[in-house]
This record gives C-alpha cells, sequence and structure tokens, in this order.
C-alpha cells in the first residue's frame, strides 16, 4: 500500500512538474519512478522555481518542465542533521543550476582515559598509585590487575579534578603571588620578604614544569632541551595539523 502511495505521488508530481503544448512521454516517466521505487531512493523537495528547464523557444512551442532534482536514500538522511535543496537564478544554460544544503550529524564520543606525565610531577601522584594498587581485591590474575586499573583510573579522574586541577590556572595564579611579591619588596623592606619570595619562585617553577610537560605530551614530541622553558613552542606544535608531504622522501635533493 505505501509503495503504491509512493508511485502515485511521484506520478503525479511529474505530471505537474510540465508546462507546454506537448506533454513528456508516459514510458519514460513510469520508468524514472520504479527506478526510483525499486532502489528506495526519494526526491527532495526543492525551493524556488518549479520548472528548472526551459527551452527558450516563442510562442506555442515555449516548454518549461523540471528535469533538474536531487533524490536520496535512506543511509544520507541518517547521517544528515539537516538537508534542503534550492534552485538558483538560470542564466546562460537551459537549465536552473541545483544548491544542495547539509549539515552532517556530529557523533561525540568520550575521551579515551590517558596517564598523563604531569601528574608525576606532583608529590601526590606516586602515593595516589600506590594505596590504590595495595587495595585487596580477590580473584584470578587477570581479574585483579583489570580491576585495581580500573579502580586506578577512577581514582586518577576524581585526583585530578579535586587536587592537582588546571596546570594553566596553576601558572596565572602563581605568576601572581610572585608579582604581588615583587611589587611589595620594591615599595617596603626587602629583607623581611627574600624567604617567601624564594618560595613563591619555587611554587611557580613547579607549576610551569607541568604545564611545559602538559604540552610536550599533547605536541607528541621527543625534541625538548632541558631546564629551558619550551611552553610556547609546544602549544603551537600541539595546534598544527599535520599536512601531507609534498614531494615523496625519494624526490627530495638534499
Amino acid at each position: 500500500m505505501l509503495s503504491l502511495s509512493f508511485k502515485a505521488y511521484q506520478r503525479k508530481c511529474l505530471n505537474h512538474e510540465h508546462r507546454g503544448a506537448h506533454l513528456p512521454a508516459r514510458i519514460p516517466m513510469e520508468d524514472f519512478v520504479n527506478r526510483l521505487e525499486n532502489n528506495q531512493l526519494i526526491h527532495l523537495p526543492t525551493k524556488g522555481s518549479l520548472f528548472t528547464w526551459s527551452n527558450r523557444r516563442d510562442g506555442n512551442a515555449y516548454t518549461q518542465r523540471r528535469l533538474d532534482r536531487s533524490i536520496y536514500n535512506q543511509k544520507c538522511l541518517d547521517i544528515c542533521s539537516s538537508l534542503s535543496c534550492s534552485t538558483l537564478l538560470r542564466h546562460t544554460s537551459d537549465h536552473s543550476p541545483l544548491l544542495l544544503d547539509f549539515g552532517l550529524t556530529s557523533i561525540k564520543s568520550g575521551a579515551q582515559f590517558k596517564f598523563l606525565k604531569m601528574w608525576s610531577l606532583h608529590e601526590d601522584c606516586i602515593n595516589l598509585i600506590r594505596n590504590t594498587w595495595n587495595t585487596s581485591i580477590f580473584g584470578c590474575p587477570m581479574y585483579i590487575l583489570s580491576y585495581k586499573l580500573k579502580i586506578l583510573k577512577q581514582n586518577l579522574k576524581t585526583w585530578n579534578k579535586n587536587v592537582f586541577g588546571n596546570v594553566h590556572d596553576h601558572v596565572s595564579l602563581a605568576e601572581q603571588v610572585v608579582q604581588t611579591i615583587h611589587d611589595h619588596i620594591d615599595s617596603s623592606d626587602p629583607t623581611n620578604n627574600l624567604n617567601q619570595q624564594k618560595l613563591d619562585h619555587i611554587n611557580l617553577d613547579q607549576a610551569l614544569a607541568r604545564q611545559e610537560a602538559f604540552w610536550k605530551e599533547k605536541s607528541k614530541t621527543k625534541w625538548h632541551i632541558e631546564g629551558d622553558r619550551n611552553a610556547t613552542y609546544f602549544h603551537r606544535l600541539a595546534k598544527i595539523k599535520p599536512r601531507p608531504a609534498l614531494f615523496p622522501p625519494s624526490e627530495v635533493v638534499t
């Protein structure tokens, strides 16, 4: 019943998509409808001009028809969040251009868990791992290993959120503290604040080291100069998408 209704609808559309003295041939129209039905193709309604073709003749010979159309299947509909078709201005051609506008459905998946090297720079990280690994689990060795890794993963996520925190926020806060103590030293007796200044600089160095480790691991580079602050370099490198080589290695002249 659905297929008959679909075919009747298509014939009705085709009959109304013609203007002129001579009707289009019936057999090609039915063949076109049958092909759409057999391949489960659907006509996409088009906005704009009803007729997409004109023979540009004068008088009774003038004919207009919808010869251009967009069709799609169910798979196309599943991956598109929006889908529309519209006609553009017909200028030098007999046919009106069609503009197909569509948006793909974005599927977001959770980020894969990965142990970050910067966590090892925190003094509490090794204690968290040791305490988690000392948890008593009963079962076969593979089950114990798998379950302990699962617990460690959850504990690291919680610890990273509540204790370790955002490395960039820590750097900004440490820089503000150092700047404050510098301003205080400049405006008063520096002898009473030198020890605090040293402690603040140590905290800033630790925050910068964690930030540098974060960008280094994110950029997936092995190049590193110990003692040099390369956070800006690693940040820039992490944002550069890899590009294919313009020439194969065999064609590069050195």
